[in-house]
This record gives structure tokens, sequence and C-alpha cells, in this order.
């Protein structure tokens, strides 16, 4: 896999200062519902855990280490990591490929 390490981390950053505004949001007293700011920070939790995982598997590691099977288990990493990794990949790699068509 080709991947563009540097704007994967740069998404995980910021990914991560947004989750960590929502929870400042949600830890205060709440004077109005919050359940819109409850689903943004599950969404963003979600997203930076795929995130998480592609960078673990290309470590040739498992991000998420519950108490499935082994082949549970790499076939959801495979999974993930194989849908993140498309918005990933590096312009280079993109472009030779489609100069070899």
């Amino acid at each position: 896999m080709n991947i563009d390490r540097e704007r994967l981390r740069a998404d995980i950053d910021a990914l991560a200062r947004d989750c960590r505004a929502v929870k400042d949001i949600l830890g205060t007293t709440w004077t109005r519902p919050m359940a819109d700011e409850q689903r943004k920070l599950v969404r963003l939790r979600r997203r930076v855990t795929e995130l998480h995982v592609l960078v673990a598997r290309l470590r040739g590691k498992h991000h998420v280490t519950r108490a499935w099977t082994e082949q549970e288990r790499e076939t959801w990493h495979a999974a993930i990591a194989e849908r993140v990794a498309k918005d990933y990949t590096s312009t280079a790699a993109a472009s030779a490929g489609e100069e070899a068509r």
C-alpha cells in the first residue's frame, strides 16, 4: 500500500482536536438538548478508530484487540483498512496506475 502518511497523520490530529472540542462541550452543564453533539462525537470517534486501524495495519498490527477469533479480527481489520486506504492513496501511485491504462 502506498499511503500518504503525512495527510493521514494530519487528519488524525484534526479529528482528535474536534473530538476534544465536542467532549469539552458535553462536559459542561447541559442547558439544552445535546443529542446532536453526542451523535457528532460518536461519528468522530468512529472515524478516528478507522484511521488508527489503517495506521496499525501499515505496521502489521491490530488496533482493536477484542476477544475475537484471529480470523474475525484479521478480516475486520483488512476490510476497514482497505476501505479507508482509498482516501489516502498517494497521488504518485494513483497517477502511475492511470498511466498504465
